[in-house]
């Protein structure tokens, strides 16, 4: 009997010490990721945004629930790096996180507004340069003479749903042929060429 309450006292001796180690070991995990973020933060202050990246990475992917701060953290210094799709979008979680009241609320719709600013001015710059390559540039026809048109894709008919049935059209570029020649086509591709049909 008294064997037994022994092992026993071990048991709960040895559960208890277990219990202790695990609560110590995810403390000092916890303790060691928060230094990692405030490492990060640091290092985003003195501009090394690089840096700070690979800090945050690196904690977030320690973390099974990411702090709303780090939110912040990531969102601003993305935006440093000009990843402003990246910055808006963690930004945005902060606030969604947080709302007003968050302690980076003023700071989180700063940086927001000045990543959406820079975004737009970028997309804006890479549709005015995909418009003038179309209107401009003249398509390489790879050496042919024709190409097939891309309104009837060479069948030189069009079809439209009629009040009953499926009707007809000739197709009024290719003028009821399957293709372009190269001029007509670089035409076509810059919107200037007119129909030689009427439908």
């Amino acid at each position: 009997m008294r064997s037994a309450i022994l092992v026993m006292k071990h048991i709960i001796s040895c559960i208890l010490l277990t219990a202790t180690l695990l609560s110590y070991s995810q403390e000092y995990t916890e303790g060691h990721i928060s230094k990692q973020i405030d490492l990060g933060v640091d290092l985003m202050e003195k501009g090394e945004y690089q840096s700070a990246d690979e800090e945050f990475r690196s904690a977030m992917g320690k973390l099974d629930v990411l702090p709303s701060n780090l939110a912040y953290y990531f969102g601003r210094n993305s935006f440093h790096l000009e990843k402003y799709k990246q910055g808006i979008n963690w930004l945005n979680k902060y606030i969604q996180l947080k709302g007003t009241q968050g302690r980076y609320y003023s700071e989180a719709v700063k940086y927001l507004q000045l990543a959406e600013e820079e975004y737009l001015i970028i997309s804006r710059k890479a549709q005015e340069e995909m418009a003038s390559e179309l209107s401009s540039g003249e398509y390489d026809c790879g050496g042919l003479s024709k190409m097939i048109c891309p309104v009837c894709h060479g069948n030189g008919v069009i079809l439209k749903k009629g009040p009953f049935d499926w009707v007809y059209k000739t197709c009024p570029y290719s003028a009821g042929e399957s293709f372009l020649t190269c001029e007509e086509y670089n035409l076509f591709m810059k919107g200037l060429l007119s129909p030689k049909v009427e439908n």
